[in-house]
């Protein structure tokens, strides 16, 4: 109730003040023009009324004068248009407007804009600036930010709203001092990333010493990062990061800081993908994804759905993943066919089944075993999923004459050296051959996509790691050398829409390449596991212990991402590579498959994995 009423005091106070601006314009538009005032009560009445009634009207009193921004100005330019009109119709029945010029109601116009627009704005201002008006005024935080004056002048304006938890004292650049501008909404530029400790220092023997290091950069490189978090460290002060530019709603979360984590340890600059090339790629199409259910699979149908297909067949071996899936998309299930088939990548039956249900025009398989010490265990299920399970999908995706058939691959594949890289290995060089093979065909273009070790995956060291770090450790860690390359979920999504978008429209000369994400530098395993454990707010060896359990068998300490005999190939997407290899053609592949075959059938396991680790 009194909420309610606190909103009518507030809507009158409003009509009151535009009641009286519009008095006021007229009043300065008739001084101006004529030297002279309004004697006319009709006129004087039409001026209070008008304006007032037309903003109710059209929702200027829905917006909220505390957070007066660009885009309310823009309305109001619109709407005092509209008011001049009503006026105009009003002064014409009343008196036909007699002895009032038209430029009258031209300089009312814009008189009314400046008082309306600069009245919010004033108000805004106190707020911001003169707190002791602002009733829900409280102790702000002094922080400094790290960043691009770009990221770092939107947290500065969401700071200094009434009711922001920051004071920002000072900005360190993340590129070069640009001395010709040294302040940002009146904070000072204080400096270089590299001489981040010094400014610190100096800054806590201030009067106003920071409590918070933020980081406003979106693409801020790992070693960046963790020389910032040794340096909060030793100076006792926390460090967070602010959301990004595309993840702030006005008035809302845009100072709502987050906790430094592995990701953006990675350093790397997320690539944005392109919606029109996406849309073209997927809307109005029958797009069928493997493994739907796994963390690539279901991030994968997460991203699609954006793009409006015509129908998406989501294919898994798990019931229990397919009932997950389905559960994530209920709200969607309205807007599109979906179909949830349970069937496995490697029954020839199955898939057929499938595809002459759904006829899908793009393939994306994701579907496999993928943990190094279960394939060594199960070699025949192994090269039965990810070897002849991509054959089979490739198979039917020639047979219905798909559009494109991606294949998900693994840095594991690159000089394998234990099961499960061998068979993606095969899986490649199978789609590969194709692909070159039907080169003058030009019906189904199959595409190979190679990754890293995919962050928050299932099976991959984090959520291990996570695991452990929740049950109070220790850590395992296979080499203190161990390293990998590591991407994000929503890399490894986008690296596969966009290079099937650019295979297939842009015209690349070269079949049968493989496309790699640029990943950087390898990060250590136990480098990894020693970050998680710091940003725990734990201590390494000491809280948290770290045992090396030594490499298990088909593990390697090091991976690649290209072999020896492949090409690496820049591409003009900032990000992307090509590996480009002379490759067994498609016959001599075909005639190693019968031989592998051949041993499955017998489950001769030793002659078997010999001749997939052989056949690289």
């Amino acid at each position: 109730m009194k909420e309610s009423k606190n909103y009518y005091n507030k809507l009158f106070l409003a009509l009151t003040l535009d009641g009286i601006v519009g008095l006021v314009s007229l009043y300065l538009a008739y001084w101006l023009r004529l030297n002279d005032i309004i004697t006319s009560w009709e006129e004087i009445l039409c001026a209070i009324f008008c304006t007032p009634i037309t903003f109710y009207f059209l929702g200027v009193y829905r917006r909220s004068w505390r957070y007066t921004s660009t885009s309310d100005i823009w309305h109001l330019i619109r709407v005092n248009i509209a008011a001049v009109i009503f006026l105009f119709i009003s002064l014409f029945i009343i008196n036909r407007l007699e002895n009032l010029p038209r430029l009258v109601l031209v300089i009312n116009y814009f008189i009314s804009i400046t008082l309306t627009c600069g009245s919010r704005f004033i108000y805004r201002s106190f707020l911001e600036y003169m707190p002791f008006l602002n009733s829900d005024s409280i102790r702000k935080i002094p922080i400094v930010l790290i960043g691009n004056r770009d990221n770092a002048d939107s947290f500065i304006r969401a700071a200094h709203k009434p009711n922001g938890s920051y004071q920002v004292i000072g900005l360190i650049e993340q590129r070069k001092l640009n001395k010709e501008r040294n302040l940002i909404r009146g904070v000072p530029v204080l400096g270089h990333l590299n001489d981040a400790e010094s400014i610190l220092t100096k800054l806590t023997k201030s009067d106003v010493v920071p409590e918070r290091l933020v980081i406003v950069s979106n693409n801020l490189e790992g070693e960046s990062v963790e020389l910032l978090l040794k340096i909060s460290d030793r100076k006792g002060i926390k460090i967070g990061r602010a959301p990004r530019p595309d993840e702030i709603i006005e008035g809302h979360n845009a100072t709502e800081l987050k906790e430094i984590n592995l990701f953006d340890l990675l350093g790397r600059r997320q690539n944005r993908l392109d919606k029109a090339s996406m849309k073209n790629l997927i809307g109005d199409k029958i797009i069928l994804v493997t493994g739907a259910g796994g963390t690539i699979g279901s991030e994968l149908v997460k991203r699609i759905k954006e793009f409006h297909p015509k129908k998406l067949v989501l294919v898994d071996s798990s019931e229990y993943a397919l009932y997950n899936l389905k559960l994530s998309l209920v709200g969607f299930l309205q807007k599109i066919e979906v179909i949830f088939s349970c069937a496995n990548v490697r029954d020839k039956f199955e898939v057929d089944k499938v595809f002459s249900e759904n006829k899908p025009d793009l393939i994306l398989h994701a579907a496999a075993l993928k943990h190094v010490s279960i394939c060594e265990d199960n070699i025949l299920e192994a090269f039965k999923t990810n070897t002849l399970g991509t054959e089979v999908i490739a198979d039917a995706a020639l047979k219905y004459k798909c559009l494109a058939m991606v294949l998900i691959s693994t840095d594991k594949a690159v000089e394998p050296t234990g099961v499960m890289g061998a068979t993606k290995r095969l899986a490649e060089m199978i789609v590969q051959s194709k692909d070159k093979e039907l080169k003058k065909t030009n019906i189904t273009r199959f595409i190979t996509v190679r990754f890293g070790n995919v962050l928050g995956s299932n099976g991959s060291v984090v959520p291990l790691f996570q695991k452990q770090l929740s049950t109070g450790g220790p850590i395992t860690v296979t080499d203190k050398k161990a390293t990998r390359f590591f991407m994000t979920v929503p890399e490894a999504v986008d690296l596969v829409l966009t290079v099937t978008s650019e295979e297939l429209f842009k015209a690349n000369k070269e079949r049968g390449t493989i496309n790699v994400l640029e990943m950087g530098r390898p990060m250590k395993i136990d480098h990894m596991a020693r970050q998680m454990i710091k940003l725990a707010g734990l201590v390494p060896d000491e809280d948290i212990k770290i045992i090396y359990t030594g490499l298990t068998k088909g593990e390697k300490l090091h991976e690649k991402l290209f072999n020896s005999f492949e090409v690496r190939i820049t591409t003009s997407n900032e990000g992307i590579l090509l590996a480009l290899s002379k490759d067994k053609e498609f016959n001599e592949i075909s005639d190693k498959l019968k031989i592998l075959k051949n041993y499955y059938d017998k489950s001769d396991i030793k002659n078997l994995r010999k001749e997939l680790i052989n056949f690289n």
